[in-house]
């Protein structure tokens, strides 16, 4: 459910006084607001029927369906871009206990991921499968039932240092659901993890196919939202204060890609996200005392052919595989510092080296791998609010 309860509830609980709330807001404030920060186009304010937004998906007609999380039945509304309710669907056969997320599939299928899991203990995780909305003519669609579990998961909840299993982000590619999880672990690692299940009914065991680290520096500005653009070829997760895009990934290896963090301009409750075509987003934030409901437009054009750490063409990770070390060959086009950290597939941080400060201009690193295990692991390079991920495998 986004931010917890909503932002102001978890606030309150985290954060009693208001000076509290000062405090840990400001850091993530004061990196929002930089110079690089991303900016977005007001489209519309949302009716109060969706303070609660959560999930946005196209519909026909340059509309779009949308739900809100707990706290309303189980329906969907169909909303244009002037920020009214044209329809409200009732969803037959569902329940709604915490809907955060919602996909389509090339069918024009729609599922409305009940997977909020704030506590992490939910043992009743849900995603409602619907035939095309935009065929449906009476007030209400049935809906179909894919039920899921994590099997890593063996308390409910598990002690506050893997509260992995909150999950807000949804997506459909290629016969299956991708889930991308809100990190609520403490101490805070900052990380979104990927599990994948069949797109069909039934009960599922959630594979955990990979993660990547956001380096948020708390639950409450971590993954709310996904969506996947028409050509299937890029990926963007949104938080509070960012928007994170992927591309250049081969199948569902969204990670395995290149990545790119945008900062926003200001941080709100964004809990959903939605390619309107290959190169826009629509992306919607919750009533709270930060900002009212609204819906807002971002042009991705100036990143869908990505500059990574400044430069025209991703960094050169080389060999790859490789033993005792990795050369990093990249063409900044400003000076910058430039860290550079290495993962396990499942999160942990392996190795961290001191950043460094590089020049403009064509060069070439060395990175020492002594005392890493042979595996498959996740390099993470960055420079400002330029991120650039690769997969690295290294030999015995």
């Amino acid at each position: 459910m986004g931010l917890s309860l909503s932002l102001r509830h978890c606030f309150a609980i985290l954060m009693p006084t208001p000076m509290r709330l000062l405090i840990y807001l400001l850091p993530a404030l004061l990196l929002s607001l930089t110079a690089c920060a991303q900016s977005l186009r007001l489209v519309t304010n949302l009716p109060t029927d969706l303070n609660e937004n959560s999930g946005l998906v196209r519909a026909a007609q340059g509309r779009l369906w949308a739900h809100n999380d707990s706290g309303d039945s189980a329906k969907l509304y169909l909303l244009d871009t002037f920020g009214t309710i044209v329809r409200t669907l009732l969803v037959d056969g569902a329940t709604h206990v915490d809907w955060e997320d919602i996909a389509r599939d090339p069918l024009g299928r729609v599922y409305v991921g009940d997977m909020g899991n704030n506590n992490n203990n939910r043992r009743n995780l849900v995603i409602y499968r619907l035939p095309n909305l935009d065929t449906v003519t009476g007030p209400t669609v049935p809906a179909e039932a894919i039920r899921f579990y994590y099997p890593e998961q063996t308390a409910y909840p598990p002690p506050a240092s893997a509260r992995k299993y909150d999950a807000e982000a949804l997506i459909y590619h290629r016969d299956s659901l991708y889930i991308f999880t809100k990190d609520r672990t403490s101490p805070h690692q900052g990380y979104t993890w990927l599990y994948q299940i069949p797109a069909d009914t039934g009960l599922h065991a959630a594979v955990l196919l990979d993660s990547f680290r956001t380096g948020q520096l708390s639950f409450a500005f971590e993954v709310t939202g996904a969506t996947l653009s028409p050509n299937q070829q890029q990926l963007a997760l949104i938080g509070a204060n960012r928007l994170w895009l992927f591309q250049h990934f081969q199948g569902s290896d969204f990670f395995g890609g290149t990545a790119q963090a945008l900062p926003l301009p200001s941080i709100t409750q964004k809990e959903a996200i939605t390619f309107i075509d290959d190169y826009r987003v629509y992306i919607s934030n919750e009533n709270s005392f930060l900002s009212a409901a609204r819906l807002h437009e971002m042009w991705l054009s100036n990143w869908v052919e990505v500059e990574q750490l400044g430069q025209s063409s991703p960094p050169l990770l080389f060999p790859n595989p490789t033993r005792a070390q990795v050369r990093v060959r990249l063409s900044p086009k400003m000076a910058g510092q430039l860290q550079i950290g290495l993962h396990a597939l499942d999160g942990q941080t392996v190795k961290t080296w001191t950043p460094r400060l590089v020049d403009a201009g064509p060069q070439e690193l060395v990175y020492e791998l002594a005392g890493v295990a042979a595996g498959v692991y996740v390099m993470r390079l960055q420079m400002g609010a330029q991120v650039y991920v690769q997969r690295l495998t290294i030999g015995h």
